[in-house]
């Protein structure tokens, strides 16, 4: 196989000779492609010589301009002062978040060299209203305009005038951005001013794509005899009108057209993809990870029948594959070369840095929650420090710190950090209101304290990574210095977007001896493999996402006028580089991962399908399988999962045993019949989940939260106004809501954790509870013409019920907890349940009678939960007043009426859902009770049945968010 580069290289030294080189300059798509052409050369060469000038086309612009690239830091600072001026009312928190999208969109204006005079005046209110109207056919689109859409219109009226400003002022400062060196090419060429450099010859080598900027620099220096172009295309997408891979080679290859790209003939159009004999696999794999072992074994299989000096691409779709083909590829070592950089974010720098972050920002009045505190004390970089950094004290481990701390705080205050006098620990007591520059030295210290504690003995990627960070913040450092104040938020944005773009680079002995490379796929271009391996051929990996980031509308850029690129011009781009890395390959493997339910990932790639059926067609020497795939599986003695538990004579006397100590409720009645093996976890065994330290609030805390405001507002209604609803401010109440939601976290927080209310979802969930909570407090005070006067808040009713069973008298616990008790009037008593969740009328409606409903497998635990309230008061109420519980004492039971009720939050339409709780009609209260207890020896009968052992359900849907599932292996 000629490589594309060789076939460069070749006809390099026939036209020039070896002696002439020195004076042509070579333009490339990348660096790597560069140093590859280098090699070609030097192996073709006969004796030394003067390398050719070889450049990426960036650093043509630059060179040829006399331009210099101002980073990208600086030149978002620079873009806000512009925009500062512009608009004053800008605010850079604001700004930091799209400047960058306005910078881009800058640079791709200059690229495809539109006129941003036109563009922008297009956005502005009056042609905009113009399209819309044409559109929608509607004759006065001036309807359209709100608030919104003028502060829309208002900010592309503002883009014109920022992008002249930022412009004259980088052209004042002797810098650009990239864009802006390429329009100047463009211009310095059309008006006849000479490079700043002078060739004999500039090629420009193996592009494909080129924007509108770059079109016109080949095209001028063509005119001028300066340029020649070197193709690397295919028949198979070139003269297919209908393949994108040939988008653009379709135009710059046809001599009539005016896109035409060439000086002479078209070189070069091959026919590999047409004629070559090739053998292409397409292997189906469950994971991402499983098609790593395919490709080990591809590699060990090759080198095996071929030896190793083949070249040999191992391609990832999805880069996020390289932390885990790193721990597998070691054994090729001698052989390898990984182009691709491992991104910082995926080392213990970033994630420690990321811990600081949500920690320092947590510093509210002076102290720290400690599960963040000792989140980042043991996090494995600070563990190096605190075996090798202190020489004050050399016993740091997490038992001393404790020790110090407290065991049983949910706090740590900063005196406390002070006094224990730990260095590092000194860069974590940051006040957020300083400016971000302060708070930079902080990160920086912090950073340094762990690096000049690794030992120089144990240097490794990790030491590299925190090394590379420590430079990152000095860069940023040196870009924010002597500009305005940035606040902990936007240099927080700041820093870790510089982060997310750093790549640590893998070194070795020289790259052109090795012939195993570990690539993405732009990595490809102009290089050639004699056998390829792509992983993760997925949609959505390849080809990309259909994302774009920009603020100019998808339907602009779309216009012939602009022709700017969109996500189908990035579909194109990606099938020619696939395609081409095909072209000279003998032997290909094409890996997919199949899609499931449980999985996000997407179908197979369109470039699949385009193989199965049009390749293989077009191409006779194309052999293409589809082999299916087996790993090899280790044969183990499988554990075996216990899926029942049989009611033995032991288990019925701990059943028995439950029954009188923790009994019987709504809920625990609704568990057995869900999935009895719950019931026997959390009732017979007593299991109970370890409360996890999660940052966004779940569900149940969610609904935790609410009740507690709910407990604190009816306490003090109790407190102050003894009850009575009617003497109550409730809009008063309603203003103070953000401090019950404060005051009630912090109530909950022992058992709940701690919840950070102001920042990410927890912060959406507040404002979900403040309507919730104001709609409720709005609308329930109109619901009852009678006077309501609350008796208990978060109250508890129990009895205790004698079944027989088996000729024993078994005692049962029934037991019942209540959000609220109220008295309605004079002689009806309520029992309500608050619910976060939605409830309806349905779900209490009786069917043929009360005892079905209660006795069935399908039961209606809501409907349940109402004849428990009705049973416990009811139970409570006949007991002689002085045996009752405090809050009934003073209750007259005769003529008393019992309500039990559920309030929705989510349906606060029918009030208080309620229900006719009774087994009969007009049913006396002592007949009501009696028969409620043969309701109870039923589901003890039930739940003693040794015909019925506790089983797993068999609904996986239930196990979702089961505390036990990780026992039962149903981890979904």
């Amino acid at each position: 196989m000629k490589s594309f580069l060789r076939q460069t290289a070749e006809h390099l030294i026939t036209q020039h000779g070896f002696d002439e080189l020195r004076e042509v300059a070579i333009v490339m798509p990348s660096q790597r492609g560069a140093l590859y052409l280098k090699t070609q050369l030097a192996q073709l060469g006969e004796r030394p010589f003067l390398s050719p000038k070889i450049m990426t086309i960036e650093e043509f612009a630059l060179q040829m301009t006399d331009s210099e690239l101002m980073d990208p830091i600086s030149l978002l600072m620079e873009a806000f002062a512009c925009f500062k001026e512009v608009d004053q009312q800008v605010d850079f928190d604001r700004f930091v978040s799209w400047g960058q999208l306005m910078l881009k969109d800058f640079d791709v204006l200059d690229l495809y060299l539109v006129d941003p005079v036109q563009l922008f005046s297009f956005l502005s209110e009056a042609k905009s209203l113009e399209r819309w109207g044409q559109e929608y056919g509607e004759d006065h689109p001036e309807k359209f305009i709100t608030e919104n859409t003028k502060a829309y219109f208002q900010l592309y009226d503002h883009l014109l005038e920022v992008y002249l400003r930022l412009k004259s002022r980088l052209e004042s400062l002797g810098l650009v951005y990239r864009g802006m060196a390429y329009r100047r090419l463009v211009e310095n060429l059309e008006k006849g001013i000479a490079l700043t450099k002078n060739f004999k010859k500039i090629y420009f080598v193996g592009f494909n794509a080129l924007s509108k900027a770059e079109e016109e620099i080949i095209r001028l220096l063509l005119k001028q005899g300066l340029a020649e172009t070197l193709w690397d295309a295919d028949e198979y997408y070139v003269k297919n009108k209908f393949h994108r891979a040939g988008n653009w080679l379709r135009n710059y290859a046809h001599p009539a057209s005016q896109d035409y790209l060439a000086r002479g003939p078209f070189l070069w159009m091959g026919k590999h993809l047409l004629e070559d004999p090739k053998k292409v696999q397409i292997l189906g794999v469950a994971n991402p990870s499983a098609q790593i072992y395919v490709a080990m074994e591809a590699i060990r299989q090759w080198a095996y029948t071929n030896g190793d000096q083949e070249q040999v691409a191992l391609v990832l779709g999805d880069e996020s594959l390289l932390d885990q083909v790193t721990q597998y590829i070691g054994e090729f070592k001698d052989r390898l070369n990984i182009t691709m950089g491992f991104s910082i974010k995926k080392t213990q720098v970033f994630s420690l840095i990321t811990l600081w972050w949500e920690l320092t920002q947590r510093g509210i009045d002076g102290r720290f929650p400690m599960s963040h505190f000792m989140k980042l004390w043991n996090h494995p970089l600070v563990q190096v420090y605190v075996k090798h950094g202190s020489k004050q004290n050399p016993i740091l481990d997490s038992e001393w710190l404790q020790s110090k701390l407290g065991t049983d705080s949910l706090y740590v205050s900063f005196e406390t950090i002070k006094a224990i006098n730990i260095p590092l620990l000194h860069h974590v007591l940051v006040n957020v209101e300083s400016d971000f520059s302060e708070i930079l030295g902080h990160i920086k210290g912090f950073i340094n304290q762990i690096l000049r504690s690794y030992p120089a003995n144990e240097w490794d990627e990790e030491a590299q990574a925190i090394q590379q960070a420590f430079d990152v913040c000095e860069t940023l450092e040196t870009s924010i210095q002597d500009r305005f104040p940035i606040s902990f938020k936007s240099g927080k944005i700041l820093l870790m977007q510089l982060l997310q773009q750093q790549k640590l680079t893998f070194e070795g002995p020289d790259h052109s001896s090795r012939t195993l490379h570990v690539m993405g796929l732009l990595e490809t271009r102009t290089l050639d493999f004699d056998r390829v391996i792509i992983l993760s051929l997925n949609e959505g990996s390849l080809p990309g996402t259909r994302k774009r980031e920009s603020l100019i509308p998808t339907d602009i850029a779309n216009m012939s006028y602009f022709s700017l690129p969109t996500f189908t011009q990035a579909d194109a781009v990606t099938s020619y580089h696939f395609y081409r890395l095909l072209q000279r390959a003998q032997e290909v493997i094409l890996c997919y991962v199949q899609p499931s339910e449980k999985s996000n990932i997407k179908e197979m790639s369109r470039f699949i399908k385009q193989i199965r059926f049009d390749w293989k067609k077009k191409n006779p020497n194309l052999i293409l399988e589809e082999p299916i795939l087996q790993l090899g599986q280790p044969k183990v003695q499988r554990e075996e999962h216990v899926n029942r538990i049989e009611k033995t004579g032991d288990m019925r006397q701990k059943i028995k045993d439950g029954l009188q100590k923790r009994g019987l409720s709504a809920s625990s009645v609704s568990m057995l019949m869900t999935c009895s093996m719950k019931y026997y976890f959390s009732q017979i065994v007593g299991l109970r989940d370890e409360k996890q330290s999660d940052d966004d609030m779940g569900a149940d805390v969610f609904g935790t939260w609410i009740h507690k405001v709910l407990e604190i507002i009816d306490s003090e209604i109790i407190e102050t106004y003894q009850g009575n609803l009617d003497q109550v401010d409730w809009n008063d109440k309603i203003n103070h809501l953000d401090d019950y939601l404060n005051q009630a976290i912090r109530e909950i927080e022992k058992e709940k954790g701690v919840f950070e209310l102001e920042k990410g979802f927890n912060y959406v969930l507040k404002e979900v509870a403040k309507t919730i909570l104001e709609n409720y407090l709005q609308a329930s005070p109109q619901w009852e013409s009678q006077a309501i006067e609350l008796l208990v808040v978060e109250g508890s009713l129990e009895t205790m019920v004698n079944i027989s069973v088996d000729g024993e008298t078994w005692p049962v616990k029934i037991k019942g907890r209540i959000d609220r008790m109220d008295r309605l009037g004079t002689n009806t008593i309520r029992i309500i349940d608050y619910k976060t969740g939605k409830v309806e009328q349905k779900d209490l409606k009786i069917g043929e009678d009360l005892m079905s409903e209660l006795t069935s497998e399908d039961i209606k635990e809501k409907l349940f939960q109402l004849w428990l309230y009705k049973f416990l008061l009811g139970s409570e109420l006949l007991k002689p007043s002085e045996e009752r519980v405090d809050y009934l004492k003073q209750i007259q039971a005769e003529n008393i009426l019992i309500q039990p009720g559920i309030i929705s939050f989510r349906n606060l339409g029918p009030k208080v859902l309620t229900e006719n709780i009774e087994f009969s009609e007009n049913q006396p209260l002592v007949a009501f009770l009696k028969e409620s207890e043969q309701l109870v020896s039923h589901w003890v009968q039930r739940l003693i049945d040794p015909l019925a052992p506790f089983e797993k359900t068999a609904n996986l849907e239930d196990c979702q968010y089961c505390d036990f599932k990780g026992i039962c292996h149903r981890e979904v």
